[in-house]
């Protein structure tokens, strides 16, 4: 077994690996995550884009003073039970929406709503269940990448104290679980333990030189 120090670099991408892994249970256990859907939700854009009070300018105004909308993210927004405030999106296409226009202060062109206020909507507004349905999608995927940041920092930690990979797999085997390929091909790479002078003298004529030795000897040489 070969002796392969701790640096940075294996750290990194020890790192790698487990967000690799983080990234497969979250596309395992979550496969609609980043779903994007085909559903009209020109409402839903409106409400949080001009907000409930003024959304009824969209069709009061002249439309060719407005840009079209065919396709946007909505984010919902709100807070978990411990008071974290959370938000996510959806992406929808096939709307039939108008951003709202520049009034000297900003332009908003981005649609957010509040959670309760999306909630409170009838069931047969378009793109509200798919919302909902993210809002849910979107604490489970916290939880997932809650759960691997504490294992990344523990495996960083303890890789952190030792010195090799070597000492690391002897006190804790299953780190071996989280180690890149390259760097497990290099610590069980078999090695033929030789001395730099061993090397010296296995490049030298031994034989030869021994038996001129032996020869300058027999014939009294000093």
């Amino acid at each position: 077994m070969a002796t392969v120090g701790v640096t940075k670099e294996l750290r990194d991408r020890v790192s790698a690996v487990i967000r690799n892994m983080e990234s497969r249970e979250i596309k395992s256990d979550v496969p609609h995550y980043e779903k994007r859907y085909d559903i009209d939700a020109t409402y839903l854009y409106h409400y949080g884009c001009w907000g409930k009070e003024y959304m009824h300018l969209v069709n009061e105004m002249p439309h060719e003073w407005l840009t079209s909308v065919n396709e946007a993210p909505i984010t919902v927004v709100g807070r978990l039970d411990d008071g974290t405030r959370l938000s996510t999106g959806v992406g929808f296409t096939g709307m039939k929406a108008f951003r709202r226009p520049a009034d000297g202060y900003y332009n908003k062109g981005n649609s957010e709503i509040n959670l309760e206020d999306l909630r409170a909507m009838p069931e047969v507004v378009a793109g509200r269940a798919e919302l909902l349905q993210r809002w849910d999608e979107e604490i489970q995927v916290s939880q997932i990448k809650e759960r691997w940041k504490k294992i990344r920092n523990d495996i960083d930690e303890f890789l952190e104290k030792c010195k090799t990979l070597n000492e690391a797999v002897k006190l804790f085997p299953g780190v071996r679980l989280y180690i890149h390929a390259d760097d497990l091909e290099r610590l069980d790479r078999k090695v033929e333990r030789m001395s730099q002078r061993k090397k010296i003298v296995e490049s030298m004529a031994t034989d030869e030189l021994t038996a001129a030795a032996i020869a300058s000897k027999l014939m009294g040489a000093v």
